[in-house]
């Protein structure tokens, strides 16, 4: 009788922490946002520069600067900073930051 009541408590501890990771996971995805920047970048360095100092911020999960759109796209966590704080970012690596609208937002 021990033995059946050992095998179902096991079970049901593995169904619940199962059921919790999977909750966890679905969270994590559902939080992630995408903002894109028109900054003042102007050269090869001015990349570099961004590229080797914005990813050390905080829910930064992806970015790509681009030097022909003067662009920086970030993929970033909500739950851990916001679209405020990554331009304050790369107004502090001493460029400007300016978020870009979709079409499809500005026209609403």
């Amino acid at each position: 009788m021990k033995r059946f009541l050992f095998i179902t408590l096991a079970l049901l501890l593995m169904a619940g922490t199962a059921a919790f990771a999977q909750d966890k996971k679905q969270k994590k995805t559902a939080d992630i946002q995408e903002v894109t920047f028109v900054t003042t970048i102007d050269c090869k360095n001015c990349v570099k520069k961004v590229e080797a100092n914005l990813p050390y911020e905080k829910g930064i999960k992806d970015m790509k600067v681009n030097l022909d759109d003067r662009t920086v796209w970030i993929k970033y966590d909500a739950n851990k900073t916001d679209k405020e704080k990554l331009a304050a970012a790369i107004v502090k690596l001493g460029y400007e930051a300016e978020e870009l609208i979709p079409e499809e937002e500005a026209k609403k």
